[in-house]
C-alpha cells in the first residue's frame, strides 16, 4: 500500500500545483488494446507494466496497479462492504485491494476516481510483477498470481478469493 500511497500523494501534489505528475494537462487517457479481436479470450496475454492507473471502459472502476499490489475504487455499486472494522479510521469499502498477497476491502481517505491514465479494454489484461488485472464486460478481476488471492468486482456484485 505504501507504493500506492506514494502515487496518490504525487497525484495530489500535482493537482494542487495545477499539473499532474502522471500525465500532461493536455493528454487524454490511452487505451490498452484487446489481446484478441472480437470478444477476447478467457486468458488474454497481459501487457506488462511497472505500474499504472487505469479504468474500465465503463469508467466505473479505477485502479492503481504496482508490482506487488492493486487498489480499485468503484463509483457506483449495488453491493455493500461488511461492517467497518475498528482499525479503519478512513472511508471504508469503496473498493477492493490486493496487498501482501491478500484481498481485502479498501480503507482509504482518498479516491482513485478520475486519476486513470489508460483504459483497460474488455478482453485485455495488465500485469505488474505478480499482480494481474483482467477486464471483461462482466467485471474486473485482479489477483496476485503467486498467492492466487484476489477479487472480482462489478456494479452488481463482487467476490474476494
Amino acid at each position: 500500500m505504501a507504493a500506492i500511497r506514494g502515487i496518490l500523494v504525487l497525484a495530489l501534489l500535482g493537482v494542487l500545483s495545477g499539473c499532474s505528475p502522471l500525465e500532461s494537462p493536455t493528454s487524454t487517457p490511452t487505451t490498452v488494446p484487446s489481446a484478441k479481436s472480437g470478444f477476447g479470450g478467457p486468458d488474454p496475454a497481459a501487457v506488462s507494466v511497472t505500474e499504472e492507473t487505469f479504468q474500465t471502459p465503463s469508467k466505473n472502476i479505477v485502479c492503481a496497479l504496482t508490482s506487488s499490489e492493486v487498489r480499485c475504487d468503484i463509483a457506483q455499486k449495488e453491493w455493500s462492504a461488511p461492517a467497518k472494522p475498528a482499525d479503519c479510521e478512513l472511508d471504508w469499502g469503496n473498493g477492493l485491494v490486493v496487498t501482501d498477497g491478500e484481498a481485502a476491502y479498501s480503507c482509504a481517505g482518498d479516491t482513485l476516481l478520475g486519476s486513470a491514465r489508460t483504459t483497460l479494454q474488455y478482453g485485455s489484461a495488465l500485469r505488474a510483477g505478480t499482480v494481474r488485472c483482467d477486464s471483461a464486460s462482466s467485471g474486473l478481476t485482479c489477483k496476485d498470481e503467486e498467492t492466487a488471492h484476489g477479487f472480482t468486482m462489478a456494479t452488481a456484485k463482487h467476490r474476494l478469493f
